[in-house]
């Protein structure tokens, strides 16, 4: 959906449809709580009694919306019983042209919204619960994977289709030639990581991977986390969930100091060979698929 509908007229569909057999006859409340016009998806706070709920639907950040919002409530069915995300309601296919959906409303807080005191006394259990969430099942049949994370060849590909985008677009040109001149040495880079990834995927199998695991999209509740986003997971490399995270918080200036805390934690909890060196690999491959998409993004707008 490209732009955001009225208040009216989801209230109006939500009377006519009347989801969950809640809103007709009722006094309900409908408020955007994700007001950027800019964004991955639209997330609304529907109050219908003591009951919360988010409908939730696709924005015009990811363009061809009639895939991503079916995914992802199949996928959040499927981890459901892991404790690792919202739980879901109800599904459509029409709201108003377009899949939606009305997932749990969770009480907490946003990760990058605690005080840093606060973030350091957590560190050690986010790698826990990161691990605990690489544990669960790869069940095809199950989940929607994208393309497996069993190699580097994905990042490559998508630094050269948004490095297109980018040499065609008048206000990204000049950046995207300084990026076209280091891309070289960077996909050589990747090339050289692949024994090390693809030698722990023979030993330890591949992980169950949530793509989005940054700190803005974790949330301290009253039992523990949850992560919020779940339009896109994969399987494969066991260190990129961790490793997002620890991009998301790169900046801090005790950053190796978390890293080297984060990585111990997890291994704790789940002990995967040569974690440490895969970590590494990630976060320099991250440190490039970053840069990219900062500048990809400007040609979306």
């Amino acid at each position: 959906m490209k732009t955001l509908p009225e208040i009216r007229d989801i209230k109006k569909w939500l009377v006519n449809k009347n989801p969950l057999g809640l809103f007709r006859g009722s006094n309900f409340s409908v408020k955007d709580i994700d007001p950027k016009p800019w964004s991955g998806h639209f997330n609304y706070l529907i109050k219908v009694g003591k009951k919360k709920f988010v409908l939730r639907f696709k924005g015009p950040e990811w363009g061809e919306p009639t895939k991503g919002i079916l995914d992802e409530y199949k996928t959040l069915k499927f981890v459901e019983k892991y404790k690792v995300g919202p739980k879901v309601f109800y599904l459509t296919q029409n709201f108003l042209g377009e899949p939606a959906m009305l997932e749990e409303h969770l009480e907490g807080k946003i990760f990058t919204k605690l005080s840093a005191k606060k973030q350091e006394k957590l560190f050690g259990q986010v790698a826990k619960f990161i691990a605990r969430l690489n544990k669960i099942p790869v069940n095809k049949k199950l989940a929607p994977f994208r393309e497996p994370m069993t190699s580097y060849a994905k990042n490559k590909k998508a630094w050269r289709r948004r490095l297109k985008d980018i040499l065609k677009n008048k206000k990204t040109q000049n950046e995207g030639l300084k990026i076209k001149k280091l891309l070289p040495r960077a996909e050589k880079m990747l090339d050289e990581f692949e024994p090390a990834l693809k030698l722990v995927i023979k030993k330890s199998g591949p992980a169950f991977i949530f793509e989005s695991a940054h700190a803005g999209h974790l949330l301290k509740t009253k039992d523990g986390f949850r992560f919020l986003n779940w339009e896109q997971v994969s399987f494969g490399d066991p260190s990129y969930a961790l490793a997002v995270f620890l991009a998301s918080i790169q900046k801090r200036r005790d950053f190796e100091k978390i890293k080297e805390k984060m990585t111990k934690a997890y291994l704790k909890e789940n002990y995967v060979p040569e974690f440490k060196e895969l970590v590494e690999q990630r976060l320099k491959e991250r440190g490039v698929s970053n840069t990219i998409w900062r500048v990809w993004i400007k040609t979306k707008k």
